[in-house]
């Protein structure tokens, strides 16, 4: 090894001490910084812990933060959190503010440690309570709307608060839960409404205003014998306001001439005038009613007739009266139709159609006898022998008939009477004014005259003008005899009590959906289902039908 190696070989370690000695100093004058822990967060409290506050109020929470020590810190970033934002809302600073009633947690966040208050959002209570308008007079049956309104204590009207309603006297003035008074009795009443033990009053006078007159109309109407009219009375006070609630009562001065029921309808019975006058707290109101006889038929007319007379037994002839019908046919081979000797007074042959149960059915048919939708008027003699309860759909439209038809007799045997019903629907069926039943039976064995107007009020709504008349001519049934389903209990339009008469005087008419099919009229038996096989015999006879005015006899 040469010199100068040597010499370089001490000059570098002597190089790397140095370096050493000095690192070692500078370490001795700058000690290396270790983390002090007690300056972390190490708890959060918020207080209050459980507060509570009404909707649209507020409450400042404070935060306080320590570290592992339990000294306080200060200076330090918080979130803040609310567990439910519809119940209340907090800002960056803690202020927590109600939004709706109920709970919700807020808790407040820094460095990953968190603290919670539990807060209970009530509603402003109510101080007081309102009700409009404070005095209120009002009459028997009369009804009046109070409205209350509940306030907090700085008069603030508050909303969606639960109101009940009292009333110190029931006998003289009740009080609905929705404040609606009705008058009951002459006489002073309390109203009271009651929100979170808060109340308001109205005091209500019910007085009974007298009826100063009665106004019956029409004033003088004319009806053809056998026909009705519905009278209306209104009474009045002195200041000629009408009065509702008030008890009327109807009477004829000629009930020979035409009689009047408790409702105010008149019923022709002969040809003359009768005074009808309606009665309320003494004092009446009049109509005179002018009864007219029925007009002869005008010449033509006539669109239809069978009388039956081309021949006896069951030959195509005999039951088509010589072609007058367009069809006939029989279902179950009974041949259940025939026509026979022996038809009401003026008519000598009558079609007879026997009952063999729901295995058999028969009908004779005519087809397009009128245009759609134009009136016409029906009649027929009919008799009854037969016993069967099942209500057999033995007059209608296109036969077998459709429940979406018109059906003029539905019928029902019993053992010494029978009934029928009218229906008729098609649009819809609507209960209980669909089907329409007399109020009384018709007698077994005997003729009666059955007469239908058909009223077209547009091109798809009738109404339906039954007449029955027994064997002397006189009337037996009319519009205002023929009654809705379950009359008396079931409630259409207000009213349980509905005829064929008051249907129409109301301006009521029923849906038919296709005027066509009314152009068609058959009769016989539908052979019904449930019906019984009796082997006994219903009878028409005298059929007419015309567009111009009721057949009559």
């Amino acid at each position: 090894m040469t010199f100068l190696h040597k010499l370089a070989q001490r000059l570098a370690r002597l190089k790397l001490a140095l370096i050493i000695g000095l690192l070692a100093a500078l370490a001795c004058e700058h000690p290396v910084a270790v983390l002090n822990t007690a300056l972390r967060v190490a708890s959060l409290n918020l207080s209050p812990a459980v507060a509570s506050v009404p909707v649209g109020r507020a409450v400042q929470l404070i935060a306080t933060l320590r570290d592992s020590s339990g000294a306080p810190l200060t200076g330090r970033t918080l979130t803040w959190l609310s567990s439910n934002l519809n119940v209340a809302a907090v800002d960056g600073g803690g202020l927590v503010t109600g939004q709706s009633p109920g709970a919700s947690t807020i808790t407040a966040v820094s460095d990953g440690v968190s603290g919670t208050a539990a807060l209970t959002v009530t509603n402003i209570p109510v101080a007081s309570v309102t009700v409009a308008p404070a005095t209120a007079s009002i009459s028997p049956v009369q009804t009046w709307q109070l409205t209350a309104t509940p306030k907090d204590a700085n008069g603030n009207a508050l909303t969606g608060r639960v109101v009940t309603w009292a009333s110190s006297a029931t006998g003289v003035a009740t009080v609905s839960v929705s404040g609606v008074v009705t008058g009951v009795a002459a006489g002073l009443a309390t109203i009271t409404a009651t929100s979170e033990g808060q109340s308001g009053t109205s005091a209500v006078t019910v007085s009974v205003v007298p009826v100063a007159t009665v106004t019956v109309s029409p004033a003088a109407p004319s009806v053809q014998l056998g026909q009705t009219v519905q009278l209306t009375a209104t009474p009045k006070d002195a200041n000629g306001y009408v009065l509702t609630g008030r008890v009327i009562t109807w009477t004829s001065s000629a009930t020979g001439v035409a009689t009047v029921s408790a409702l105010g309808l008149v019923t022709s019975v002969a040809v003359g005038s009768t005074t009808i006058t309606a009665t309320s707290e003494g004092v009446n109101g009049t109509a005179v009613v002018t009864v007219t006889l029925v007009p002869p038929p005008p010449s033509g007319g006539v669109v239809f007739q069978s009388n039956w007379t081309t021949a006896l037994g069951t030959s195509d002839a005999a039951i088509r009266d010589g072609g007058r019908w367009d069809d006939w046919a029989d279902w179950g081979g009974a041949q259940l139709l025939s026509v026979v000797a022996g038809g009401p007074t003026g008519y000598a042959n009558a079609l007879r159609v026997q009952q063999r149960g729901p295995n058999y059915a028969a009908r004779v048919q005519r087809n397009a006898f009128v245009t759609p939708s134009q009136d016409f008027y029906i009649r027929f003699y009919m008799r009854n022998d037969d016993v069967s309860s099942t209500e057999d759909h033995i007059v209608s439209t296109i036969a077998p008939p459709d429940q979406a038809d018109l059906i003029y007799v539905t019928k029902s045997g019993g053992a010494s009477s029978w009934s029928f019903r009218i229906r008729a629907w098609s649009c819809a069926y609507t209960y209980p004014i669909s089907s329409w039943a007399p109020s009384r039976a018709l007698t077994n064995g005997q003729w009666y005259r059955l007469e239908f107007y058909v009223h077209f009020t547009d091109a798809t709504h009738v109404q339906v003008h039954p007449r029955v008349y027994d064997a002397t001519g006189a009337l037996y049934l009319s519009d205002a005899d023929f009654r809705q389903e379950d009359y008396g209990a079931a409630t259409w339009n207000g009213r349980s009590d509905w005829t064929l008469a008051s249907f129409a005087a109301a301006g009521y008419s029923t849906c038919l959906a296709d005027p066509v099919r009314l152009t068609y009229f058959s009769m016989g038996n539908n052979g019904q289902a449930g019906s019984s096989d009796t082997g006994r015999y219903w009878y028409y006879a005298g059929l007419q039908v015309r567009t111009d005015t009721w057949p009559g006899p």
